[in-house]
């Protein structure tokens, strides 16, 4: 009798005739399976007991429908002039692949397979782009693209799961990545320099306020009549200038 996929409660179904190969295992976010579950079976045998496998069924005619849906909505935003470059994750199951785009300011990632989880990073903040490929994804011609991602509390690592043509991606990603950090390093130093150097704000700045000019020192009356005698004993002064002279100072007492 021939065989066939039996899939755990919550796991997505596989492509018809889909059969795991040997020392495969399930992906370790699906939950874990009920012990003694048996993922291969008879074909023609019910899942499991209690009606399970309709169950499944339901799970994976929702899972198909919400996969249509968000695929759709995918292929309309990747048809955007801004959008660099866009794939869908083909995971082995065919179920439940991320749908990825990159513009040049901005990586969008969503996964999900009855809900999404979305998130948009901007390029500046990625670095250290790497390609990791199991050999059945090597076969499969898809691999995981590692993003690293530099947030204010430390490093953050996301995962584009099954993304076709990996290596690709892994280059276009690291070019945009790199122009951005590229492009917002200049624009501090720009903005710092501008703000240091502007001479239209040199200009408009108020000018310093004048030094005042320190009112002279008032004169000693007694000091200048001393000195005053001392001009008329030595007879540079008449006894008339003399007399003159004294009249003005004392007139200003």
């Amino acid at each position: 009798m021939a065989k066939k996929f039996n899939p755990a409660p919550g796991w997505p179904e596989a492509p018809e005739g889909w059969l795991p190969f040997e020392g495969w295992q399930p992906d370790p976010s699906w939950p874990p399976a009920p012990a003694g579950w048996q993922v291969v079976i008879d074909d023609g045998a019910p899942s499991a007991p209690g009606g399970v496998g309709t169950v499944t069924g339901l799970f994976k005619k929702a899972a198909q429908e919400f996969n249509a849906r968000t695929s759709a909505e995918s292929d309309s935003l990747s048809q955007s002039p801004d959008v660099i470059w866009s794939a869908k994750g083909q995971p082995l199951t065919g179920i439940g692949g991320g749908r990825f785009r990159l513009t040049a300011t901005t990586l969008f990632f969503e996964s999900g397979t009855l809900t999404t989880n979305a998130q948009q990073v901007p390029t500046n903040l990625l670095f250290d782009i790497d390609l990791r490929q199991t050999l059945t994804q090597k076969a499969r011609g898809v691999g995981d693209v590692v993003v690293h991602i530099q947030r204010p509390r430390g490093i953050e690592v996301a995962t584009l799961g099954d993304v076709p043509n990996p290596r690709d991606a892994v280059t276009v990603i690291n070019r945009v990545a790199h122009e951005a950090r590229l492009a917002a390093h200049t624009l501090a130093n720009t903005h710092h320099y501008t703000s240091a150097t502007n001479p239209v704000a040199a200009q408009q700045a108020p000018a310093p306020a004048p030094t005042p000019t320190p009112a002279p020192a008032p004169i000693d009356p007694m000091e200048q009549l001393t000195k005053l005698g001392q001009l008329r004993d030595a007879g540079v002064l008449t006894d008339d200038e003399f007399i003159a002279k004294k009249a003005e100072i004392l007139s200003r007492l």
